[in-house]
């Protein structure tokens, strides 16, 4: 979890990604969430596990992957 939250905050403050959102979330019926948009408000990443780290190496992997294809790397 730690992890994933160092990356997302470095990443937060490089140029164009300012306004970024993280929203982390939990219940009964859907369990983990994590959600990254951009400054517009688009979906980045969504992930649901009931693994609580489970679903932040997911959420770090598919972040990484999305800035990969859409910007080239990270």
């Amino acid at each position: 979890m730690n992890d994933f939250i160092k990356f997302f905050d470095d990443l937060k403050d490089r140029d164009g990604h300012y306004g970024w959102k993280l929203n982390i979330g939990y219940s009964k019926v859907t369990d983990w969430t994590i959600e990254v948009l951009n400054y517009k408000g688009e979906q980045i990443i969504w992930v649901q596990e009931p693994d609580l780290d489970f679903a932040f190496a997911k959420a770090q992997v598919e972040l990484k992957e999305w800035l990969l294809e859409n910007e080239g790397g990270y």
